[in-house]
């Protein structure tokens, strides 16, 4: 496994070089990857599903100079300063065994904890994709499958100010509730606050190479053809019509937020209520489904469907499309829909 140090380099490089290296993988063309950055300057990054305009303070954003950009997988958005460290693998299924996206989460999660134990810490995996230490979350995770490869990422908080994180993240309050706890600060913890004192990105990466060590880890450098690749996708995402793509508030009547175990779901809607007729629908939300286009479809596929087709018309959905949506199945998102269109 080739690995890979990338630290101190802006949001579009790494969620561009996500995107190479996926895709070379899946077409067998390099090797399974373990890859570490960081990111300077700060950002927010907000999951694929996600409406920057619901999730972040961009005013506050914009005043402090942090940039906004946008994954290629699912989850929530997440604030980086320049004392996070962030890992990620990308490999061939085949080679890690695993089946679906859970078993996936959980063996990634349980790996990076281990590896955090060793500095003195009792870390634990949480599904259904948090790292905790004493009930605090210190690493959210996330990944996304394409033909036969994975992407696996995660971060841990080093240091950071939790005032200033909750002041910039919108954290639903239903999220809030679910977990009992009335502010976003009171859920996250550091290293820092955990030990008394700051490991180094070197350190950290040993000890997470140290539990992967038996996949025959080597340090390696980029292609000619994934450096080519990563130039031209990073001029891509760094820019609007890439970070905004969810930004549909214009169309919409309404939207509900609705917490599951899967996520935090914001279904946005307009509807005829004369016809009972769907005429627009948004699925925002920190959810992971692959491939992280089938929600878009499914989007389109409802569009214009009376309110009494809606379950069948999902099912339909789901029997055409190889979809997976993490810890949900179709008949959970009918019942989703349907209570926040009838709420």
């Amino acid at each position: 496994m080739r690995v890979l140090y990338t630290f101190n380099k802006p949001w579009y490089y790494h969620m561009a070089l996500d995107s190479v290296l996926l895709s070379l993988k899946a077409q067998n063309k390099i090797p399974n990857t373990l890859r570490f950055l960081s990111f300077n300057p700060e950002c927010i990054l907000i999951g694929y599903h996600q409406n920057p305009h619901q999730e972040v303070n961009l005013e506050l954003a914009e005043s402090l100079g942090i940039e906004i950009g946008r994954r290629r997988t699912g989850g929530g958005a997440i604030y980086f300063n320049k004392e996070q460290i962030g890992w990620e693998i990308v490999a061939s299924l085949k080679d890690f065994n695993i089946k679906n996206y859970e078993e996936l989460s959980q063996y990634m999660c349980e790996k990076v904890a281990k590896a955090l134990s060793t500095f003195g810490v009792e870390a634990k995996y949480r599904p259904r994709n948090d790292i905790e230490i004493n009930g605090k979350k210190i690493s959210g995770t996330g990944g996304v499958f394409q033909e036969g490869a994975f992407l696996y990422q995660g971060t841990i908080l080093i240091d950071f100010d939790p005032d200033k994180m909750a002041s910039l993240l919108k954290i639903p309050y239903e999220k809030l509730k679910d977990k009992n706890i009335s502010s976003a600060k009171e859920r996250v913890t550091s290293l820092k606050q955990e030990l008394g004192f700051t490991p180094t990105f070197e350190e950290i990466a040993k000890s997470i190479e140290d539990v992967f060590k038996d996949f025959g880890l080597e340090d390696g450098s980029l292609t000619k053809e994934e450096e080519f690749m990563l130039e031209k996708t990073s001029k891509e995402l760094n820019s609007k019509e890439w970070v905004f793509a969810n930004d549909s508030t214009d169309k919409l009547i309404d939207t509900k937020t609705i917490r599951t175990k899967a996520g935090t779901f914001k279904i946005g809607f307009k509807i005829d209520k004369t016809k009972k007729l769907l005429e627009y629908i948004v699925i925002n939300g920190d959810f992971f489904a692959t491939p992280p286009s089938a929600i878009k479809d499914l989007e389109s596929y409802l569009k214009f469907s009376y309110i009494d087709e809606i379950p069948q018309r999902i099912k339909e959905f789901f029997n055409k499309n190889n979809v997976n949506i993490s810890f949900m199945n179709y008949e959970d998102l009918i019942n989703l829909i349907l209570k926040a269109l009838n709420e």
